[in-house]
């Protein structure tokens, strides 16, 4: 293989002009598509098209002209201020209609309620357009007003996300430019670590934008997730000075490139094992993940190819009498990691599923605010729509039906009954504001064609939950039928959660057995293979024991870190044993075989993790939580990996060969 790659190196300099036309212009076409990124998290991109939830929900909303309307909720105005600033409503912004109610909230107090309906062609950057000109209009006439509905969300977590990306990606390159300047001394070698981190964010931008994918909140980690491997990559390289069996940067290069190639696979491995997932944003990230990870290691591969040359490098060295110290205290840390172990099984168990979704903004974001006000006034901002087609019950039976459902369940605080003639009645709950009743259901001749039940905002396992007992009620008293009851836009967001949860194992599977196999054939070593499996297990057994003592729950970005990880912590490993089999061609005994294994490959692993970790935290500076928490994590794991690597695996090759 280092043969092979010699062959590969010396040609790309043989066709250094050519070589560098062809990358550049490809990276400059994927530097313009890039500019024409958008971001998209509308109901419609976390569904698949064969979807009979999704199939059905889209039928209903086109028979019923189905639009989620954004609630302004005023919660002190006078009956005149009302009626200018619905006037105003109606001739300032872009709605289709604007529906003005008064309503008596759970306090008693009369308060205002519009519903402004957008109009039905209105795409994301519409909505948003539509949500600026309403809150232009209200805090023109300077009335204390909160906002919700479905598509407000959206529409912020599309703002959210935009402005995740532009901060995103700055701090996280800030981040590592500072760690490449204090630790790789050559100016030319921090210049080509940088670029094969930078160039691969780029590239995959750009390929997602030709290939008309939208980011949204998961896909958005991928450019800083990519340019961080890129410079893990370089790092390995960089980090090693000639010795008499490589004395100088095309031989090193050809040392360093295959276990490079090998840690590139797992991690695209890791990566594509999302695809299998039933959720379709989880199998854009597995599929787009796994092509972001081949784009940086052949960037990295390409790059140092072409350029790299050795330079001094302030690689963190590890002390002479490492090895000695790990077989002098082997039992000490053996209690270590049991004691680690135990804590891990219970920080699992306490791991929960299932998040709010209002948990994706910051403590004291605006929104939590506006939610929580509206809420407590007795309003419920989480819809299930009911389809009635082909109901027989009388309209008293049916009130009765729904009336036993919201007495079970305190969360609901309205049921709306729309009517073919556009006519809804709405009757509350012992929890809900009151409607103004102009009619009541008892009082009409014709059935309606739909409910909507709207209840309070919890967290998606629960919200699910709500939902199937809902359809249960309905399937026993409406009589049964096959296809259901109950749908909507957050039924089918919530059962989207559901199916990501169930996929954690099968997907963490998937990247487990391929991995272990192309480890197994690489390092022509099944007994190797298997010493590299245990310490990168554990630091996802940490991780996930981690999300459970820290309560981060599994959500649309940390459900996929368990793959994920695994597929990146190998990577260490692989460059650590692929030393150690070199080592062992010549005779000597363990422990000098380890040392010579620890003091060439340790720098380099140690360096590497050090500026991916560190890399990883600037996820921190997004203003969107789950990608907060998938930074943290990713962070936390390298760092429990390097440990692992440079702790667990030298005391098992120790107690393996002894002699």
């Amino acid at each position: 293989m280092q043969r092979l790659f010699l062959h590969f190196g010396a040609a790309l300099r043989r066709h250094r002009t050519l070589t560098l036309v062809l990358f550049v212009g490809l990276t400059l076409v994927c530097g313009v598509a890039a500019l024409h990124s958008r971001v998209d998290n509308s109901l419609a991109v976390w569904q698949s098209a064969d979807d009979p939830h999704w199939q059905q929900y889209r039928q209903f909303v086109a028979r019923h002209r189905i639009i989620d309307p954004l609630i302004v909720y005023l919660p002190d105005l006078d009956l005149l201020s009302q009626e200018e600033i619905a006037d105003a409503l109606q001739a300032e912004t872009s709605a289709d209609r604007l529906n003005p109610l008064a309503i008596r909230s759970l306090s008693g107090q009369e308060v205002g309620l519009f519903f402004v309906v957008p109009r039905a062609d209105s795409d994301p950057a519409a909505l948003a357009a539509l949500l600026a000109e309403v809150e232009h209009v209200l805090d023109r006439h300077q009335v204390r007003y909160h906002l919700g509905g479905v598509w407000y969300l959206t529409t912020l977590l599309d703002q959210l996300s935009a402005k995740s990306t532009q901060t995103l990606f700055p701090v996280v390159l800030a981040i590592l430019t500072v760690g490449v300047v204090l630790l790789v001394r050559s100016w030319r070698n921090i210049v080509l670590v940088l670029l094969c981190g930078c160039l691969p964010a780029l590239q995959i931008t750009g390929v997602m934008a030709l290939g008309g994918v939208r980011l949204n909140m998961i896909l958005l980690a991928l450019p800083p997730c990519t340019m961080i491997l890129g410079i893990a990559h370089a790092i390995h390289l960089v980090s090693k000075q000639p010795d008499p069996d490589h004395p100088d940067g095309l031989s090193l290069f050809a040392a360093v490139a295959p276990p490079s190639l090998l840690s590139g696979l797992t991690i695209m491995i890791g990566f594509f094992s999302l695809v299998f997932s039933s959720y379709l944003p989880i199998r854009q990230l597995g599929l787009w993940g796994a092509v972001a990870g081949g784009l940086s290691l052949l960037t990295s591969l390409i790059l140092l190819g072409l350029f790299f040359a050795p330079a001094p490098c302030r690689a963190i060295p590890l002390p002479q009498g490492y090895v000695g110290c790990m077989a002098r205290h082997r039992l000490g840390f053996a209690g270590l990691f049991a004691v680690l172990i135990v804590l891990s099984g219970v920080g699992i168990s306490r791991l929960q599923t299932g998040s709010l979704i209002l948990d994706f903004f910051q403590e004291n974001a605006q929104v939590r605010g506006h939610y929580q006000q509206i809420e407590n006034g007795g309003l419920g901002l989480t819809p299930f729509e009911i389809d009635l087609a082909g109901n027989h019950l009388a309209n008293d039976q049916l009130r009765g039906v729904l009336a036993d459902y919201g007495r079970s369940h305190p969360e609901v605080t309205q049921v709306l009954y729309t009517f073919a003639d556009g006519t809804v009645i709405a009757e509350a709950t012992g929890h809900g504001a009151r409607f103004p009743a102009l009619l009541t259901l008892d009082t009409m001749d014709q059935r309606p064609e739909r409910a909507t039940v709207l209840l309070r905002t919890v967290a998606s396992e629960p919200t699910l939950a709500l939902a199937e007992d809902l359809e249960t009620l309905l399937q026993q008293r409406l009589g049964p039928r096959p296809q259901p009851y109950v749908t909507g836009s957050v039924p089918l967001y919530c059962r989207g959660q559901r199916q990501l949860f169930t996929s954690l194992l099968t997907s963490f599977a998937n990247a487990f057995v391929p991995i272990s196999l192309i480890m197994g054939l690489a390092l022509r070593s099944w007994s190797f293979a298997l010493l590299a499996i245990i310490p990168n297990i554990l630091p996802v057994f940490f991780i996930l024991a981690l999300m459970g003592w820290l309560a981060i729950p599994l959500s649309v970005a940390t459900v996929t870190v368990a793959s994920i990880v695994f597929g990146i912590v190998v990577d260490d490993t692989i460059h650590f044993l692929h030393r150690l089999q070199a080592a062992t061609r010549v005779s000597a005994s363990a422990a000098a075989h380890l040392h010579d294994t620890i003091h060439y490959a340790g720098p380099a692993m140690l360096t590497a993790a050090v500026i991916s970790g560190t890399g990883f935290l600037g996820f921190l500076a997004s203003p969107f939580m789950p990608l907060r928490h998938f930074g943290l994590l990713i962070s936390g794991a390298l760092w429990l990996a390097i440990f692992c690597d440079m702790v667990l695996l030298p005391l098992l090759l120790l107690s393996w060969k002894r002699s």
